[in-house]
């Protein structure tokens, strides 16, 4: 999932006449496969709800394996790889879904499943065109093959990916 040849840009599998994304159930990934430069320039800073709603301030940080070719922005799984991917893109809302917070506060999602658009809108906070963000610099990969135990081994494969990836949208508080 994470090799250059498994990742695809969302521009690419938007403009597909026919999807080929499995509906079917995996684990996904989102990828920065634009300048990172870019990116480090962005907003790294989220006030996240602690317990007892206490403040708790995460810099997002270059913090992801050498051996990855583009830093991980989401990892996640699905029972319908296809469904969930435009769940995060939202392509039929223009604009800004999430306004941005002057103290970098994390906004409450459009819905529970658009952390891709949520996270690119706080770290471009005056991007008027996250969509254009995302469909000029972030990819997608996944994988289906959880034969045995499928609930189970996909449950644990998006913790250990989350783990060793380190994506910045995948911070919360309660992890």
């Amino acid at each position: 999932m994470h090799l250059p040849a498994s990742i695809r840009t969302v521009a690419e599998l938007c403009a597909e006449r026919r999807s080929t994304l499995p509906e079917g159930p995996g684990v996904y990934a989102f990828w920065w496969v634009g300048e990172k430069a870019t990116l480090l320039a962005a907003n790294r800073t989220v006030v996240l709800k602690g317990p007892n709603e206490v403040r708790v301030t995460v810099e997002y940080r270059d913090w992801w394996p050498a051996d990855l070719a583009y830093p991980c922005l989401y990892v996640g799984k699905s029972t319908n790889i296809r469904k969930r991917f435009g769940l995060h893109i939202k392509r039929k809302s223009q604009g800004r879904l999430h306004d941005a917070h002057p103290q970098n506060h994390k906004a409450s999602p459009n819905t529970t499943s658009c952390q891709l658009r949520w996270g690119i809108e706080h770290i471009f906070p005056r991007e008027t065109d996250p969509l254009g963000v995302i469909f000029g610099s972030v990819g997608f990969s996944y994988r289906t093959d959880f034969p045995d135990n499928a609930i189970a081994e996909r449950f644990f494969e998006e913790d250990r990916l989350v783990g060793t990836w380190r994506p910045w949208f995948n911070i919360d508080s309660e992890r």
